[in-house]
C-alpha cells in the first residue's frame, strides 16, 4: 500500500504537530506514508534524514578559538592591566610594559585551557550518553541511534525506555509515560490510543501523544513518530533556553567590585601625587612618571590568575564527585546557592531502585547493596532454614525486562 507523506516543514510545523492528537492512528499513518505493520524502509528513511535532519537538539555554534580566547580579555581587570601597558609604553617603560603584557596574556591561556577541559570532558559523557530506540523497519525490530531516527519511524517501547522523538501512540498495553520534565507531573501518565476531538488540547492532557525525552514507567507501545529534532515540545524549551540572557556568577561580580575599587584608588593616588607635586614645585613629567608607577604598582596584576587557578581547583574537586563544570565560575555559583526548590518529579534521584526486602508466608528477608551493583547479601531474618530462594526469584526473572 502506498502512502503520501505530508510532514510539514518551517513555520508549519508547529502548528501541523499539535493536530496530531486529534487524528486516529489510521489517519496518522496516512498522512506520514508508513505502513505500522511495516515499518519504513530504509530507503524512506535515509531520504527523510537527508530531508529533516538528525534528531538531535542542535548544539550551540562553538566559538572560534580566537574569540573564545580573547574572550577572557573583558574582565575588568584584564582591562586594567591592558591601560597599564599602554601607559608604560607612553612613558617608555618598556620592561613594565612587556611583563604586564605576557601576564595577561598568561590569565587568557589559563582561562581558556581550563574551559577547554570542561568541555572536552562534557563533550565526551555527551558521547558516552548517547542512547539507542528499537525502531521497525522493513517489518523488522531493529536497535538504531536515537538520532536516526526520522518521521514517520515506528519506535517500540517497553518499561524503562526513553522516548527518542515526539509522536502518536498507536499501541498502548498499560503504557505509563512519566513527563515531569514538560508538564511538571509527579504522577506517570497513562497512554492510550484514542483521538481526542477538544481543539487547543493542554499538552499533559494529550494522552495519545508520546513526548521526547521523557521516560516510560511501565507497560509495553508503539509510537508513531511524527516530530523529530528541534521540531519536537524539548526543542522548543531548547530554543527559549538559547536566547537566554547570560547572567555574571556572584564570584565574578565581587571580583568586579573590586576591581572598580581599586582603580578608584589608584586613580585618586595618581591626581594626589601630581597636585601635591606640582604645589611643591616639582616637574610635571617626572610627577607624571612617578604617579603612574604607583598607580600601576597598586594593581594586583595576579589577581586574574589566582582567581582562575582557585576557580580550577574547584572543578577539579568537583569532576572527582561526577560534577562537570563547563565553565569555571559554575563552581562557586553552586556554592551560593541557599535553596533548591523542586517538586516530586524525582530529577534529583539517581533513578536507582533496589528491593530491600522479600516477604513470603513463612520467611522474611533483608537485602543490601545499592543501584546496579552486584555488591550486596541477602539475610534471613524470621523464619526456618531453608534450601534457597529459587521459587521466589524464578517469579522475579520472569517479571523482569531489565537489559543493564
Amino acid at each position: 500500500m502506498k502512502h503520501s507523506y505530508e510532514v510539514p516543514a518551517g513555520p508549519a510545523a508547529a502548528a501541523s504537530a499539535a493536530s496530531w492528537y486529534a487524528l486516529t492512528p489510521e489517519e496518522v499513518a496516512s498522512r506520514l506514508g508508513v505502513d505500522p505493520a511495516t515499518g519504513l524502509s530504509a530507503d524512506t528513511a535515509r531520504q527523510r534524514m537527508q530531508e529533516k535532519g538528525p534528531n538531535a537538539l542542535v548544539a550551540a555554534k562553538p566559538e572560534p578559538v580566537w574569540k573564545r580566547f580573547f574572550k577572557h580579555y573583558r574582565d575588568y581587570m584584564q582591562i586594567v592591566l591592558v591601560a597599564a601597558v599602554l601607559v608604560s609604553l607612553l612613558i617608555n617603560e618598556y620592561g613594565t610594559a612587556v611583563g604586564l603584557a605576557v601576564l595577561t596574556l598568561f590569565n587568557a591561556w589559563l582561562g581558556y585551557h581550563q574551559e577547554g577541559k570542561a568541555e572536552a570532558a562534557a563533550a565526551s559523557l555527551g558521547k558516552m550518553m548517547k542512547s539507542v530506540a528499537k525502531v521497525r523497519r522493513d517489518g523488522d525490530i531493529a536497535e538504531i541511534p536515537a538520532d536516526q531516527i526520522v518521521p514517520g519511524d515506528i519506535v517500540v517501547v517497553d518499561a524503562g525506555d526513553r522516548v527518542p522523538a515526539d509522536g502518536r501512540v498507536i499501541l498502548a498495553a498499560t503504557l505509563q509515560v512519566e513527563e515531569g520534565a514538560l508538564t511538571g507531573e509527579s504522577v506517570a501518565v497513562e497512554k492510550n490510543t484514542e483521538a481526542i476531538g477538544r481543539s487547543d488540547v493542554p499538552l499533559g492532557d494529550r494522552l495519545n501523544m508520546a513526548f521526547m525525552n521523557t521516560n516510560v514507567t511501565r507497560g509495553h507501545g508503539e509510537i508513531l513518530v511524527t516530530t523529530t529534532g528541534m521540531g519536537s515540545e524539548v526543542g522548543h524549551i531548547a530554543n527559549m533556553l538559547a536566547s537566554r540572557k547570560v547572567e555574571k556568577s556572584p564570584l565574578t561580580r565581587q571580583v568586579d567590585r573590586l576591581t572598580i575599587f581599586i582603580i578608584i584608588a589608584a586613580l585618586f593616588a595618581f591626581v594626589a601625587i601630581v597636585v601635591m607635586g606640582l604645589i611643591q614645585g616639582e616637574s610635571f613629567t617626572v610627577l607624571f612618571g612617578i604617579g603612574v608607577a604607583l598607580a600601576v604598582g597598586s594593581i594586583p596584576d595576579a589577581l586574574p590568575a589566582v582567581v582562575t587557578t582557585i576557580l580550577s581547583v574547584g572543578s577539579v574537586n568537583m569532576a572527582r564527585k561526577n560534577a562537570i563544570m563547563k565553565v569555571l565560575p559554575a563552581a562557586p555559583t553552586l556554592g551560593s546557592t541557599s535553596a533548591i526548590n523542586s517538586d516530586k518529579a524525582g530529577t534529583l534521584t539517581l533513578n536507582q531502585m533496589t528491593a530491600r526486602e522479600i516477604t513470603t508466608v513463612q520467611h522474611h528477608y533483608t537485602m543490601s547493596g545499592e543501584g546496579y551493583s552486584f555488591d550486596g547479601q541477602v539475610q534471613r531474618t524470621t523464619g526456618d532454614a531453608e534450601r534457597n530462594l529459587d521459587y521466589v526469584m524464578f517469579s522475579c526473572a520472569l517479571c523482569n525486562d531489565s537489559d543493564i
